[in-house]
């Protein structure tokens, strides 16, 4: 069964849901009102965030990565306990390149695909550094700087090469062997120029000097040139001896010397200050024995002297007269000696005091031949010549050079022919 309802009630509730549904459906329109002004302000913020893409101030990540169409890294853009670091891989996963940053500034490296070294690119204490390296890890190249310059090094296999580099006052340029040991060097140093060839072989050279020597081992100089503004030099050494000579200096004329194992010169030749030369010969204690010179007059003269030095023996020519040879005693007197003269030669003998006791020659203005003996005094007491018919004369005189008799007295011609007679 059922109980029939209040009409009054039924009017009631109906009334209700009418309300209800049409606030209902009031908040329904706003909803829509409000939604669809939401779509628009999206569409515009959409819009506008497109149309500002290209001036975004910062974009911030901790690592950024590019990669293939396999997922592969390309590159890659972080950073490490130095600061920021860029690495590039081959699609192969080659890490080739690395730009990043050191202890000192920028740092830039690559690798072939072994992960050896090839190039190298960053600072260091002293600057800028560019190092190349073989395709086994060996350093070839460095480009750097020195501390007092930039710094050329040439490597083989990290061992050490040519080097050419700036100094404090010039530049430099070395050579090296393959034991590392520096065969050639040059250098230059303001105005000083310097090659060396294994420490041996020296040059140098500045303005006003040029210099060459040859060394061997620790022997010493082996060998030297100088030539500079005012005098050129040049010397050869041996374990036997040396030559030297020297020429230009104001206050030495040219001269050439030769000097034995016990630094004594043997033979010494120069320039004398008429112009002519000397040419020594000296013991092996420097003690001079011999000479050849010329005079200011150009004539030639030989001197011979003992192991003292005393001189034992002269002979010298004269243009107007000839020649002359004289032979000294060892006290220093001449003992004998021999001349040319324009009527011919003389020959005189001298004794120990240097006194004439033999005098021979040619008669004056004759073509005879004559001959004297002196006694120690120096006069003559015996005569011996020819007369003037060419038959010969012999004379004695006493100690004050009187005449005492003559051998023939006088002579007389035949009639047939030529024959002494005595009267």
């Amino acid at each position: 069964m059922t109980t029939p309802l209040n009409q009054d009630t039924i009017e009631a509730r109906l009334q209700e849901l009418e309300s209800n549904l049409a606030t209902t459906r009031r908040s329904l329109r706003r909803t829509r009102r409000w939604l669809g002004m939401a779509g628009l302000c999206g569409l515009g913020l959409l819009g506008a965030a497109a149309a500002d893409m290209s001036v975004i101030d910062v974009v911030r990540a901790k690592r950024m990565e590019i990669v293939d169409n396999k997922g592969n890294v390309l590159l890659a853009a972080g950073g490490d306990a130095d600061g920021g670091r860029l690495d590039l891989w081959t699609p192969a996963g080659c890490n080739v390149m690395r730009m990043s940053a050191n202890s000192n500034g920028g740092d830039m490296a690559l690798w072939n695909c072994q992960g050896r070294s090839i190039a190298g690119l960053f600072a260091n204490e002293q600057g800028g550094e560019l190092s190349i390296w073989n395709k086994n890890g060996g350093r070839s190249a460095r480009v750097h700087d020195s501390g007092e310059g930039g710094m050329l090094e040439l490597k083989k296999d990290d061992k050490l090469r040519a080097s050419i580099g700036g100094t404090m006052l010039g530049s430099a340029i070395e050579l090296y062997d393959t034991k590392d040991a520096r065969i050639t060097s040059l250098s230059t140093a303001d105005d000083y120029g310097y090659v060396g060839i294994r420490d041996r072989v020296l040059l140098t050279s500045t303005s006003e000097r040029s210099e060459m020597t040859v060394k061997h081992g620790d022997d010493g100089n082996m060998a030297q040139i100088i030539g500079a503004t005012d005098m050129s030099s040049f010397t050869l050494k041996a374990p036997s001896g040396s030559v030297k000579m020297h020429a230009g200096d104001e206050n030495m004329l040219p001269t050439m010397a030769v000097i034995n194992s016990g630094g004594q010169m043997g033979a010494h030749m120069k320039i004398r200050e008429h112009g002519g030369g000397t040419l020594t010969a000296s013991t092996r204690d420097g003690m001079e024995v011999a000479s050849i010179r010329s005079d200011e007059s150009g004539n030639g003269r030989v001197d011979l002297s003992d192991v003292q030095g005393t001189l034992m023996a002269t002979m010298q020519t004269l243009s107007e007269r000839g020649a002359t040879l004289a032979l000294m005693s060892p006290n220093g007197k001449r003992a004998c000696a021999m001349a040319a003269s324009q009527d011919g030669g003389v020959l005189n003998l001298s004794n120990g005091q240097g006194s004439p006791v033999l005098v021979g020659g040619i008669a004056s203005g004759r073509r005879d031949g004559a001959l004297n003996l002196y006694n120690q005094r120096g006069i003559p007491v015996i005569s011996a010549g020819s007369t003037i018919g060419g038959f010969g004369q012999l004379s004695i005189n006493d100690d004050n050079g009187h005449r005492l008799v003559t051998f023939p007295q006088r002579f007389e011609s035949t009639q047939a022919g030529t024959g002494p007679t005595d009267q």
